[in-house]
């Protein structure tokens, strides 16, 4: 028989989880504890998913701390920010962040507002295949 909940996805370190109902069609949503910012998508809906089964529409997003320069992305979408965003970030700070994608998903990076200070900042993209885009 096909599944009509997609289940508890649980509380995240350091968050909120928002909802009780975990049926088709139920929404949920998660929030961080001040300090901290959300990484992901805060709403989530039960959906039909293929095979008649039911699934959450987004994976369970993480909280980081605001001040912390990298980390990892998961899943479809996500946001990379230089600590403290707007505001101007420390000296010397080194980021580096890792995108993790499915064989064969393609990464898109699209840059909303970046600004680098000359003869001091740089961005450096690479990854563990050639780019077919750039």
């Amino acid at each position: 028989l096909p599944s009509h909940t997609c289940g508890n996805p649980g509380e995240i370190p350091k968050g909120v989880l928002h909802g009780t109902r975990f049926n088709i069609g139920d929404k949920i949503r998660y929030s961080c504890i001040s300090g901290y910012i959300l990484e992901g998508h805060a709403m989530l809906t039960c959906i039909v998913s293929p095979g008649n089964g039911a699934s959450w529409d987004f994976p369970v997003p993480f909280c980081r701390a605001e001040g912390d320069c990298g980390g990892t992305l998961r899943g479809t979408s996500g946001i990379i920010s230089s600590p403290h965003f707007p505001s101007e970030y420390e000296n010397n700070a080194d980021c580096t962040w890792t995108i993790l994608a499915e064989p064969g998903d393609t990464i898109a990076l699209v840059f909303t507002d970046f600004q680098l200070e000359e003869g001091y900042d740089f961005l450096e993209i690479s990854g563990t295949e050639a780019p077919s885009i750039w």
